[in-house]
């Protein structure tokens, strides 16, 4: 099925290219999220005319996201306080929603899905690396620091 991309994807193509992609994953993926139009005469003609909105309305968060990044740049660590065992073991563990939450409360949005947690949810105190995907461009680090209450 051939569809024009209306957001850069990843391994797929940029704005306004015309891709070949299984019928499946546009339907049920690419479309209903708004990331792609299906290839008819009608939407290319329709995309052409709103090209220009489009790549504005790109450019706009990508602006966005590099001053989430900045932001995050400046918090630098993050502290979350954790009943933990005598072994520096967690009772439970700190997850995206944490995460989320204590980003959040020190003034910087953040949704759980722009979260990376390369090893997982973290178990035990200390300082871990976490990943935050906030644009296909624009990745930030960020360290967790977990400690007792």
């Amino acid at each position: 099925m051939k569809i024009i991309v209306i957001d850069k994807i990843n391994k797929l193509g940029n704005i306004g290219d015309i891709v070949n992609v299984k019928s499946g994953y546009a339907r049920n993926f690419l479309v209903p999220k708004g990331k792609a139009l299906i290839a008819t005469k009608k939407n290319i003609d329709l995309f052409e005319i709103n090209q220009k909105n489009m790549q504005a309305k790109l450019a706009e968060n990508i602006i966005f996201a590099q001053d989430r990044a900045e932001k995050i740049r400046q918090l630098g660590i993050v502290t979350i306080k954790a009943k933990a065992g005598e072994k520096g073991k967690l009772f439970g563990s700190i997850g995206i929603r944490n995460i989320a939450d204590a980003i959040t409360s020190l003034g910087v949005n953040i949704t759980k899905s722009e979260i990376r947690l390369p090893n997982g949810t973290l178990r035990t105190i200390g300082k871990h690396e976490i990943y935050l995907h906030l644009h296909n461009d624009i990745s930030e680090k960020l360290i967790v620091n977990i400690i007792t209450c």
